[in-house]
């Protein structure tokens, strides 16, 4: 799996992070730098994948697919991988948006048979 990310990662100089990371938090795999933490990416992730999903849920009907965060210094992407993971994807700028999206949802499918 960690080959993956760092393909991902490869894929645009805007992708700072990514990881892998179950629903309930546990980071499964990740490629980031070393001032990023881990277990905060895990939890971060987690909580904000639960809270969309219900409101998808409830409010609109059906499931998550991506959920997409924008700051002033960039982008927090979150993509549905499976029964039991999420891949988030950490970027720098938004710039090339468009395309990362596109990488972001074919690795999280290429992520589901591992999962």
């Amino acid at each position: 799996m960690l080959s993956l990310l760092l393909d991902l990662n490869e894929k645009s100089a805007t992708i700072k992070a990514s990881a892998i990371i179950s629903k309930d938090g546990v980071v499964m795999a990740a490629a980031l730098p070393e001032d990023m933490d881990e277990d905060s990416i895990g939890a971060m992730s987690a909580a904000l994948y639960s809270v969309s999903s219900r409101s998808i849920e409830d409010l609109v009907g059906g499931v998550v697919d991506q959920i997409m965060i924008k700051g002033s210094h960039g982008y927090i992407l979150i993509a549905h991988a499976g029964k039991e993971a999420v891949l988030t994807v950490i970027t720098k700028t938004h710039e090339e948006l468009d395309h990362i999206f596109l990488e972001l949802q074919r690795t999280a499918e290429q992520l589901i048979p591992h999962i």
